[in-house]
């Protein structure tokens, strides 16, 4: 019978220079198995520079949920930026990379080429992710600040997704059109869509930490500000392809874990 291969995922700290600007570094490894391995991406906000499938491609920040499929074996790498930190660096402004994955050579010219044909050269995923932190610290002492007010209202929102946006605009001065723009420009998507989509990886980090057999979506939604399970069931199909239980129980499932 062809067994579906499982996968393994692991984040690391971003160097001290990049922290700024730099999330996590990751690494995603398919096991081996027969059939091809499926794995979805759903939107967090975040801008990554990724090695897969021969190439090194900017992902910019998603508001649907994409599915990709890789060979058993492959493994995948990558730098996740802070939201709003990624445009001085990449020389893009979020909104222009929303929902595509463009190949970093479409961007940087010969230079985002050179980084590519290094990354691809390279002999493994910590030798990967060297060549591409090394790309983006190169680009430090050139790019233009980050956006305060973008990066701080994105923290804001991580940590409470129901704040107003008139409470929002009145605290940093500005116009509720104008922190619309600087948001959109620097994260990819306007405050409110941010907050919707930092909520449902909320729940998600917290689904995840309940213990297997005890996890409580009702109490959950209620905990994390929707209006009931159903407003979650709906943003979950809308963010997450899925219900949220089915969601949850699928990504167990290729984890290797037991679903909850």
């Amino acid at each position: 019978m062809p067994t579906r291969p499982r996968s393994s995922y692991r984040e690391l700290p971003a160097p001290d220079a990049l922290a700024p600007y730099v999330a996590c570094l990751w690494e995603h490894r398919i096991g081996d198995g027969d059939l091809a391995y499926d794995q979805p991406v759903l939107p967090d906000g975040c801008i990554d520079l990724v090695v897969y499938d021969g190439e090194v491609v900017l992902a910019g920040p998603a508001t649907r949920p994409t599915n990709l499929r890789f060979a058993p074996g492959s493994f995948l790498v990558g730098v996740r930026f802070r939201p709003g930190a990624a445009p001085p660096l990449v020389g893009v402004g979020a909104a222009e990379l929303r929902d595509l994955e463009v190949p970093l050579g479409e961007v940087w010219g010969r230079a985002g080429a050179a980084v590519t044909e290094r990354s691809l050269a390279a002999s493994g995923p910590v030798q990967r992710l060297q060549v591409l932190t090394d790309a983006i610290a190169g680009r430090v002492d050139g790019a233009p600040a980050v956006d305060p007010v973008a990066t701080g209202i994105a923290a804001t929102l991580a940590r409470r997704p129901a704040v107003p946006l008139p409470l929002l605009a009145d605290r940093v001065a500005l116009s509720e059109r104008q922190l619309r723009r600087r948001v959109e420009a620097a994260v990819g998507y306007p405050p409110r869509t941010l907050a919707r989509i930092l909520r449902f990886q909320r729940f998600l980090r917290a689904a995840r930490a309940a213990p297997p057999g005890r996890r409580d979506l009702a109490g959950l939604a209620a905990e994390l500000g929707y209006a009931d399970q159903a407003h979650l069931t709906r943003e979950s199909r809308q963010l997450g392809g899925l219900p949220p239980g089915a969601l949850l129980d699928w990504e167990a499932q290729r984890l290797g874990r037991h679903a909850g």
